[in-house]
C-alpha cells in the first residue's frame, strides 16, 4: 500500500505540473511586517495557537504585488503558513461586505501557480469577492500538500485548525459576508476542500476539481453544504471510479445527496464545445435541505487537470464554480 501511494503521488506530481516552477511564498519569520491599507488589505496583530480550533493569528506582510494583491505569512503550530489575498478593485472594508473564497493547490503545487491557472483574480474583479490562495506545508522533499489522511507526511499538520483560524482572521480584519465562505481546490486541494466541508461549520459550500473524498475517516457535517465537483472519467491519478483509499466521484456525490436529504435528481449532457465527440454529463441533486444543491460534472475522456474552454475542454470550471457559489 505504501508503494501504491508513492507511485500515485509521483503521478500527481506530473498531473499538477501547471503549479511547478511558480515562485514559492513559503518563508521564515524574517519577512517584513506591517499593515497594508491600500486596496483594502489588513495586517495582523493577533497571537495564540490552540490545535484543532480557531486561534488568533499574527499575520505579517510578505510582498505587495499591486493595489489588489499581496502575500502574507503567520506562525501556526510548528509551521510558518502563508497565503495570497486578492481583493476586487475599489474594495472598501467600511462599506462592502464581500464573499470569501479559499483556493487550494494540488500535491506538489504552489499558491502562485493555482492563482495563475485558475483565473479567480479576474473573476473576483468582475463578481466582487475576496479570493485567498492558501499554501500547504511541505514534506522533507519540498513537496507541498494537505492533511487529508492520504500523504502520511502531512498527517500531523493541523490544517483544519489553521483554516478555522484563517476564517477568524478574515472575519476580524476584513469585512466579509460570513454566510458566504467557500473553498475550492485542485486534486489534493479538492480533497482538503471536502474535509473542510465535513469539519468546518463556517464553510458554506465547496468545489473540487479532480479531487474526491478520502475514505480514511467518518465525515459528519454539522451543517448542510452545497457541493460542486468536476472529474475526468479518464483520470489515472485520482481515479474517477475511486478505489480503496477514496470515494468514486459518484460515491462522493451520493454521500452529499444523502447528507443534504435531496429529494430529486436530474442528469443532462452538455454541448460538445470542443467538437471532439466526447461529452460532459452534469448530475444535479436538488430539492435538498437548507436550499443546498449537489452537482457532479463527469468529463468523458478527460484526465487530471483544471478544465478551461480556452485550453480545449468543454467547460471552464472556475467560472462554473463561482456561478454555483454565488447562488448559495
Amino acid at each position: 500500500m505504501i508503494k501504491l501511494f508513492q507511485i500515485l503521488f509521483l503521478l500527481i506530481c506530473l498531473g499538477c505540473s501547471s503549479d511547478r516552477g511558480s515562485e514559492s511564498i513559503l518563508t521564515d519569520s524574517d519577512t517584513d511586517s506591517g499593515d497594508v491599507t491600500g486596496g483594502g488589505f489588513a495586517g495582523g496583530g493577533f497571537t495564540g495557537d490552540d490545535a484543532g480550533s480557531a486561534s488568533d493569528l499574527n499575520v505579517e506582510l510578505i510582498t505587495t504585488y499591486n493595489n489588489q494583491t499581496a502575500s502574507f505569512s503567520t506562525p501556526y503550530g510548528n509551521y510558518v503558513r502563508s497565503f495570497i489575498v486578492h481583493v476586487p478593485p475599489n474594495y472598501n472594508a467600511d462599506t462592502q461586505s464581500l464573499p470569501l473564497l479559499f483556493v487550494l493547490h494540488g500535491y506538489t503545487g504552489q499558491a502562485p501557480g493555482i492563482r495563475q491557472y485558475s483565473g479567480f483574480d479576474q473573476i473576483a474583479d468582475i463578481e466582487n469577492f475576496i479570493v485567498v490562495y492558501v499554501q500547504g506545508t511541505t514534506d522533507i522533499y519540498g513537496n507541498a500538500g494537505w492533511n487529508v489522511g492520504i500523504v502520511s507526511a502531512f498527517n500531523s499538520v493541523d490544517d483544519v485548525g489553521f483554516f478555522r483560524s484563517l476564517i477568524k482572521y478574515f472575519k476580524t480584519s476584513y469585512n466579509i459576508d460570513e454566510s458566504k465562505i467557500f473553498s475550492t481546490g485542485m486534486s489534493l486541494g479538492g480533497f482538503m476542500s471536502y474535509r473542510l466541508a465535513c469539519e468546518v461549520n463556517d464553510i458554506n459550500s465547496i468545489g473540487s476539481v479532480t479531487g474526491s473524498m478520502g475514505g480514511y475517516t467518518a465525515c459528519e457535517p454539522q451543517t448542510k453544504k452545497s457541493i460542486i465537483h468536476f472529474h475526468g472519467e479518464a483520470d489515472t491519478v485520482v481515479p474517477y471510479n475511486g478505489g480503496d483509499w477514496l470515494y468514486s466521484a459518484n460515491e462522493a456525490h451520493q454521500f452529499w445527496k444523502n447528507a443534504n436529504q435531496c429529494n430529486d435528481q436530474t442528469s443532462t449532457t452538455l454541448p460538445d464545445f470542443n467538437g471532439d465527440g466526447q461529452y460532459t454529463k452534469k448530475l444535479t441533486s436538488f430539492n435538498c435541505m437548507d436550499d443546498t444543491t449537489v452537482e457532479l460534472y463527469s468529463l468523458e475522456g478527460e484526465g487530471h487537470t483544471w478544465y478551461n474552454r480556452y485550453w480545449g475542454h468543454d467547460v471552464t470550471s472556475s467560472e462554473i464554480i463561482w456561478q454555483f457559489f454565488k447562488n448559495q
